[in-house]
């Protein structure tokens, strides 16, 4: 939001105010309310649409903090701790609500937040398995509780389970 919004909707609101203050009794006052509302919503609905728009920044910017989170967590063996990480987890380090950060990681990519968390933990498994790892130790390293979790994962994003990319 830039300061000229921010400005035009502190303005809305006091005039909201005011309006109720001096006129609560108006048979018009519910109108002239919803009228406000409107036009606030209508601000925040172009708002909304201006970030989907910035592809080259703000996109970019999403994607690489959404990755080096991602880097982060199992650099730090969170996955021992909480398991794979979620979408709510890292809307939330990310300061997005879940949904809006699903939505610009959809907008940026074409696909899901939690397919972005699936493909970068099958790009890890990948390079543990290139390493000479067992699927076992690869699993476990990842934070899987069972190896045929991560298998079943691994199939269901490659196409392959984890021995048949080996060979």
């Amino acid at each position: 939001m830039t300061a000229s919004e921010y400005e035009r909707f502190s303005l809305l609101l006091v005039t909201m105010r005011k309006e109720m203050q001096e006129n609560p009794d108006s048979p018009a006052l519910r109108n002239i309310l919803t009228s406000y509302l409107k036009l606030i919503l209508e601000y925040c609905q172009r708002i909304y649409l201006r970030q989907h728009s910035l592809k080259a920044n703000g996109e970019s910017d999403i994607l690489k903090r959404f990755h080096s989170l991602l880097v982060d967590y199992f650099t730090l063996g969170l996955q021992h701790e909480k398991g794979l990480p979620t979408v709510a987890y890292c809307a939330d380090k990310l300061a997005y609500s879940a949904r809006y950060f699903g939505d610009l990681i959809h907008h940026s990519t074409g696909g899901t937040a939690i397919g972005y968390i699936h493909g970068f933990v099958i790009d890890q498994a990948k390079n543990l398995l290139m390493k000479g790892l067992s699927v076992g130790e690869v699993a476990d390293l990842l934070g899987f509780d069972y190896p045929n979790h991560f298998s079943r994962l691994f199939k269901k994003v490659t196409g392959l389970t984890p021995s048949e990319f080996l060979k």
